[in-house]
């Protein structure tokens, strides 16, 4: 019965292009995530990077092609810019979590800090508060879209790494008959050159053996706070793309930045984005860009996990060379007095970091 339902994928790895879509507001589809997998099912792995959506390709944004050219302009713009064939794609509707969170959930959700959004158009509420929640289909789908806290677009493509795995875990606990319902059902919102069939046997192979991994697409942003192809990391990238193999590396410290300059406008969150980039390729896991009434005189970090200073503070000074920044442990008073005072400002203004942080860093330009 098994042989009837699945139709053998031969090429391995296989190259998959998952392209979320918004609602259709003013007869325009609005490309929402863009996702590259590549899926060895020899040897159970799986290896996902997401796409800006506002990376600048030429002098338009990649995910505006998809409505200028479909996903064939789509796909050959990937192919071109990453040396990649692509063997298949689908275009998902967000409806497609809303379903699988159902149908598979409830999945374990902690919200660290508020997230509240209103859009009328969309028919889209968010509001929640900070805790642990067991969510299904209509959570889920509103704590995957969500997008207005500091990061943005950052935060909410870690959220979808986060239910993707979550999802696949509860998935590999169904035999191949609840799985072909799972994939009759979903068809109705997904548009794609696969069959069910070749899905089922991807799944199957991957089923009793996974490992999911997750690689950063190259990017930085320009002078002008657009979203552009890091040119130097790009040749790093195909490499890991082509090896579907993902460097180990330690967990990076988590740092908290908070805006003590005159400019409270989001230019500061895009320069610091920038920085960050530039420097270490990574960002502050929070930027407080907006005025909240924590000010400094001088350039500081206060170092909240003691056993990780010297990265902290080589991380610095990569990020802001010919800054000179003051290094304060918190288990000095004066330091520890400030980190209080911190906290109270945030708390008042209604930012509820996800703590413990490593460090706090406050810069005043």
């Amino acid at each position: 019965m098994i042989e009837i339902l699945y139709k053998k994928v031969e090429k391995n790895p296989y190259c998959l292009l998952v392209v979320g879509t918004d609602a259709v507001i003013e007869k325009t589809v609005r490309t929402d995530a863009i996702m590259i997998i590549f899926i060895d099912h020899q040897q159970g792995k799986v290896l996902i990077s997401n796409v800006p959506r506002d990376l600048l390709i030429g002098k338009s944004k990649i995910n505006s092609l998809y409505e200028k050219s479909g996903v064939g302009g789509l796909e050959a713009t990937l192919e071109q810019l990453l040396n990649v064939e692509i063997d298949g794609y689908a275009i998902v509707n967000y409806d497609v979590f809303k379903y699988l969170g159902d149908k598979l959930g409830p999945i374990e959700i902690q919200i660290k800090e508020p997230m509240k959004y209103t859009d009328t158009v969309q028919n889209l509420y968010i509001d929640f508060q900070p805790g642990v929640y067991q969510m299904k289909g209509d959570q889920l789908l509103a704590y995957i879209r969500y997008r207005r806290e500091a990061m943005g677009d950052l935060a909410r493509i870690e959220r979808q790494k986060e239910v993707l795995i979550k999802l696949a875990e509860k998935a590999r606990g169904l035999d191949v008959f609840q799985i072909a319902s799972i994939f009759s059902s979903v068809r109705k919102s997904v548009s794609m050159n696969l069959d069910i069939g070749e899905l089922i046997y991807l799944f199957l192979r991957l089923k009793r053996n996974m490992s999911i991994g997750f690689v950063s697409f190259p990017y930085l942003l320009n002078k002008d706070g657009d979203v552009v192809v890091d040119t130097q990391k790009l040749a790093d990238y195909k490499k890991i793309l082509l090896s579907l193999s993902v460097p180990e590396t330690k967990s990076p410290p988590k740092i908290l930045l908070i805006n003590c300059s005159s400019d409270k406008s989001r230019g500061f969150l895009a320069r610091s984005q920038d920085l960050w980039t530039r420097g270490v390729n990574a960002v502050p896991n929070q930027i407080v860009w907006e005025d909240v009434g924590i000010t400094s005189n001088k350039d500081t970090v206060i170092i909240l996990n003691r056993a990780k200073q010297e990265e902290i503070k080589s991380i610095i000074k990569k990020v802001y060379p010919g800054y000179d920044f003051v290094f304060r442990l918190s288990s000095d008073q004066d330091a520890f007095t400030e980190y209080l005072s911190v906290i109270k400002k945030l708390s008042e203004n209604r930012v509820y970091p996800a703590f413990p942080y490593d460090a706090i860093v406050m810069v005043t330009k």
